[in-house]
C-alpha cells in the first residue's frame, strides 16, 4: 500500500435524500456492513456521521485485510463511494496553521511520490465539509496541488480528466486523505424495502433481476423449478444453488427453493398445444405465488426483458401476469442483452450462468407461440389440468430448501 491506512471512508448516495426515516436506512446500512464483515473475522469498529460511515482500521492491520474489507464493502447496497484513507484528527486540521497541517502535507507528498507515473496528469480535490476551516476548498486544493508540483515528480495538472486524483475530505472529526476512491453499487440497504420471491433460472437474466431488487433494499428469496427431482444430499451442487450462493453476497441471506416440474410435465405430456412455454410460466407463477404467501413475500420477480425471446413478447408477459394476483416485478424489462451481461459480469454470476444447463423452458416446445391470450390459456388449463390446485400442492410437497448467507451455506 502507498498510504498508511487507518480508516475506510464510506459515503452515501440516495440515502441522503431520505427525510424523517433516514436514520432507519442508515441503521440498516450499519447493520449490513457489520453482518458482511463478521464472517471474515474483521470485527472492526464502525462509526456513523452525517452522510458518511467509516471503519477504523486497527494499528498493524495486514494490507490484505484492508483489501478484503474493501471487496466486501463494494458488495453492500446503499453505498455511493468508499476508499482506504489516512485519517488526521480534527485538532490537526481545524485552523490550518503549519505545525498542525504538517502531517497532512507530508502524507500527501509521500502518497504523490509513491503513485507517480511518468507523463501522467493529476488533480487535487478538496471537500471542506467543516466550514470552521477558514480556507475555501478551491484555494486549499490549489495550495496542495502546487505543493505536489514543487516537491514531487508530478508535472502535469488536468482538472477535467486526470490520470490520478488526490482527495482530501475535511469533516468535523478530522481530515481524510486518499487517492483510490471506488464506486459502490448504490441503491438502498437490504431489509428496507420488503420481501420478494425471485424466479431463478440457470440463465444470465434472472440472477441480475434478483440482484437489482436487493440493490433496491429488498429481502430476496428464490424459487426454481428443476427438470428432475432433486435429492437434499446433492441439492447444493445444483447450478442454481451455486448462483444463489453468489447472489447472497449481495442479498445477505436468501433461501432457494428447488421444486420439480415433473407433475406439470406429466399433465401436458403429448398434448402439443404450442403454448407449452407460456403454460409452464403461468404454472411457475402460481406455484411461486403460493410459496410467496407462506413466506410473506409481497411480489414476484422475474428476469424478463421485453421481446428478448418468444415467451417475453408483451402478449405472453401479460398472459403470465394475469395468471396470479400477486404483483410481478420485472426490473430488466427495458434493458438489452449486453446491458444485462455487463451487470452479470460485475456481480460474478455470468461465468456460472453460461455453464451448460437444461432448464424447464428449454425442454418444452421448440417453437413457442409469440402471442397468447389469458382466456384461451385458461380454457386449455381447465382441459389439461382440471385439478390445478392439487397439482400445485403436489409440486410443493417435493420442495427442497437451501439457505445461504453472505456467500456461504447456512443451516
Amino acid at each position: 500500500m502507498t498510504l498508511q491506512t487507518n480508516r475506510i471512508l464510506i459515503t452515501y448516495g440516495e440515502l441522503t435524500l431520505k427525510g424523517r426515516n433516514r436514520r432507519d436506512f442508515e441503521r440498516a446500512l450499519l447493520d449490513n456492513l457489520r453482518r458482511r464483515l463478521a464472517p471474515t473475522g474483521l470485527r472492526w469498529q464502525v462509526e456513523q456521521r452525517h452522510q458518511r460511515t467509516y471503519l477504523i482500521v486497527p494499528d498493524g492491520a495486514d494490507p490484505s485485510a484492508v483489501d478484503s474489507a474493501l471487496t466486501i464493502i463494494g458488495e453492500v447496497a446503499g453505498i455511493a463511494t468508499y476508499a482506504a484513507a489516512a485519517f488526521f484528527p480534527a485538532e490537526q486540521t481545524q485552523q490550518l496553521i503549519r505545525p498542525q497541517w504538517e502531517a497532512v502535507e507530508q502524507s500527501l507528498l509521500a502518497l504523490a511520490e509513491a503513485t507517480h507515473e511518468p507523463g501522467a496528469s493529476f488533480a487535487m480535490r478538496v471537500n471542506r465539509a467543516d466550514k470552521r476551516v477558514p480556507v475555501k476548498s478551491n484555494n486549499l486544493a490549489r495550495e496542495l496541488g502546487g505543493l505536489i508540483l514543487q516537491r514531487t515528480a508530478w508535472d502535469k495538472v488536468n482538472l477535467s480528466r486526470p490520470d490520478r486524483t488526490f482527495f482530501l475530505d475535511i469533516y468535523e472529526e478530522g481530515a481524510y486523505l486518499y487517492t483510490d476512491r471506488r464506486k459502490g453499487i448504490g441503491g438502498l440497504p437490504v431489509h428496507t424495502a420488503g420481501r420478494v420471491l425471485a424466479l431463478l433460472s440457470g440463465g444470465i437474466d434472472s440472477p441480475v433481476a434478483a440482484y437489482l431488487m436487493a440493490k433496491r433494499g429488498c429481502d430476496v428469496d428464490f424459487i426454481h423449478l428443476t427438470a428432475t427431482r432433486v435429492q437434499q444430499t446433492r441439492a447444493e451442487d445444483e447450478l442454481v444453488a451455486r448462483i444463489a450462493r453468489q447472489l447472497s453476497r449481495y442479498t445477505l441471506r436468501s433461501r432457494v427453493y428447488l421444486i420439480p416440474y415433473t407433475h406439470f410435465d406429466m399433465a401436458i405430456m403429448g398434448q402439443g398445444t404450442g403454448y407449452d412455454v407460456v403454460l409452464f410460466r403461468r404454472f411457475l407463477a402460481r406455484v411461486a405465488q403460493t410459496l410467496a404467501q407462506e413466506l410473506g413475500a409481497q411480489a414476484l420477480v422475474s428476469g424478463d426483458s421485453l421481446g428478448q425471446v418468444a415467451s417475453q413478447t408483451l402478449e405472453n408477459l401479460v398472459s403470465t401476469s394475469r395468471a396470479v394476483d400477486i404483483p410481478f416485478l420485472r426490473p430488466l424489462i427495458g434493458l438489452d442483452k449486453q446491458e444485462i451481461i455487463d451487470i452479470a459480469r460485475r456481480i460474478g454470476t455470468y461465468e456460472l450462468s453460461i455453464q451448460p444447463y437444461k432448464d424447464c423452458c428449454a425442454l418444452l416446445s421448440e417453437n413457442p407461440r409469440t402471442r397468447s391470450y389469458h382466456d384461451e390459456l385458461s380454457r386449455i388449463e381447465a382441459q389439461l389440468m382440471p385439478n390445478y390446485e392439487q397439482l400445485i400442492q403436489d409440486t410443493l410437497s417435493e420442495m427442497v430448501c437451501l439457505a445461504f448467507e453472505c456467500g456461504e451455506r447456512v443451516a
